[in-house]
């Protein structure tokens, strides 16, 4: 017996649809899931770009030459290291999310673990803070330029840290709400 032979059997026994799809709710979902993919994306090329930049710049404007501040070196090698991390934790990302099926539940646990990645990579920039703050105030100690550097320490990182919270807090919301979305598909209100 075909299918569509069955399903007539059962929508004339039972007057209820055999298979129904909500496809204003599976657009919806694609849509949150292709957001949050998005926005992952987007934040892990800032961080690399900038990561990357930054290095660049501190070993651009200080060519290697005898008695030029280590510490700007260990800077550098550090903001590297980030970008190496970085571009590690992408791959693995992008390797994880071929393990998430191609349905609607498969599509809410992609954009759920996106979501959980995005609040550990704020956490990580977040602790990034300290030894690249360590760094720069043993150059600018160095270098004799602690006030100066201690000046743009504090606004560069204040302002990277508010940004890095309100980002942890809108994934956070994010997540809750497709979790919200989950528990709602699974338990079928």
């Amino acid at each position: 017996m075909e299918f569509d032979e069955m399903k007539k059997i059962w929508d004339a026994q039972n007057s209820q649809p055999l298979y129904e799809i909500d496809e204003k709710a599976l657009r919806n979902i694609q849509l949150k899931m292709n957001t949050v993919l998005r926005a992952t994306s987007i934040s892990e090329w800032l961080l690399i770009l900038i990561n990357l930049g930054a290095g660049i710049v501190l070993l651009g404007l200080h060519p290697f030459k005898p008695g030029v501040n280590i510490f700007l070196y260990l800077e550098a090698a550090w903001m590297f290291g980030i970008v190496v991390y970085l571009l590690v934790c992408r791959n693995r990302r992008i390797k994880a999310s071929r393990r998430f099926d191609r349905s609607i539940h498969g599509d809410l646990d992609h954009s759920i673990s996106l979501a959980s990645y995005q609040m550990r990579i704020s956490q990580i920039v977040r602790w990034n803070f300290l030894p690249l703050g360590a760094l720069m105030i043993l150059s600018g100690w160095e270098s004799g330029k602690l006030v100066r550097v201690g000046i743009i320490i504090l606004v560069s990182f204040s302002l990277a840290f508010y940004v890095t919270s309100k980002g942890y807090q809108v994934n956070k919301r994010r997540k809750r709400k497709l979790q919200a979305l989950k528990e709602k598909l699974e338990t079928g209100i």
